[in-house]
């Protein structure tokens, strides 16, 4: 059982990194592994969550039925556009986010706008599709942070449950990928994915005294310098081996990498939970 929260702060948090459908399909395979052999990732004192991670992150806090995940009655709904990716436009946000000398903020900023005049589709059906994923509406009662780029700054926004978001608006902004989905108005201000600040968005979870990160796209993007100001907190990390990248496929969105990515999460949470046994609460 987790042991009492120290003086300095919680005891455990937990990151849950983006990835798409497909990485959040992973995640969820991991999750479900982990708990069957004893590991209760929602035992986190904070959780936070990046895109994909901020979807299973809410369910987790909310203790929802992480297999009701697996339905994905959205990207079967015919009211909803199917999710494509374009490598094109995803590219020029890229290249706009890595501008060389420009600072980092500002480029976020121009990538945002830039998404904003991509005219990608309403943002309100973007809400929608989160809704009928999920599942359900409210906050959960946690610390449950969730990640997201203002627009209007380039600057790093952290959805709670005290915020101005409602869970919807705050999913559906940390999901918004660039070139993918449209920014989402919230306020005076759209928002669009934390993950262009960085993959995890780990120092939102300094001052833990161990930090469990399960990140779905560490082969491919690396941790931002930020990740490392974790106030000296012990962690462990899971992230995709060789036969989980394989399944992914190049494209995150792919309704036939879905079940493949699920079961290579099983396998890698069976995996790991052995060497969480006296890092993490029990189940």
């Amino acid at each position: 059982m987790p042991a009492a929260v120290p003086p300095k702060g919680i005891r455990h948090a937990l990151v849950l990194g983006g990835g798409g459908a497909v990485g959040l399909s992973w995640m969820a395979g991991v999750v479900i592994a982990l708990r069957e052999a004893g590991i209760d990732p929602a035992a986190a004192g904070r959780i936070v969550g990046t895109s994909a991670g901020a979807v299973v992150g809410a369910a987790l806090a909310a203790q929802v039925d992480l297999s009701l995940l697996l339905r994905r009655p959205a990207m079967d709904n015919p009211e909803f556009t199917p999710i494509t990716f374009d490598p094109a436009r995803f590219g020029e946000i890229f290249g706009l986010l890595n501008t060389p000398g420009l600072d980092p903020a500002e480029a976020r900023r121009r990538a945002g706008v830039r998404a904003v005049e991509m005219n990608l589709g309403d943002p309100a059906a973007h809400i929608a599709r989160i809704g009928a994923f999920v599942g359900h509406t409210d906050w959960p009662q946690r610390d449950l942070r969730i990640t997201a780029i203002s627009v209007a700054t380039g600057a790093l926004q952290v959805w709670t449950p005290a915020g101005q978001a409602t869970l919807l608006e705050a999913l559906a902004s940390s999901t918004a990928v660039p070139g993918v989905f449209p920014p989402i108005p919230i306020g005076d201000d759209h928002y669009f994915d934390g993950g262009m600040r960085s993959p995890i968005n780990a120092d939102l979870a300094a001052g833990a005294e161990r930090i469990l990160v399960i990140e779905p796209l560490a082969h491919l993007f690396p941790h931002a310098p930020s990740d490392r100001d974790l106030g000296g907190a012990a962690t462990s990390f899971i992230a995709p081996d060789a036969g989980a990248i394989a399944a992914f496929g190049p494209d995150l969105f792919s309704a036939a990498a879905l079940e493949p990515a699920y079961e290579a999460g099983v396998r890698q949470g069976a995996e790991a939970a052995p060497g969480l046994k006296d890092f993490w609460p029990d189940a």
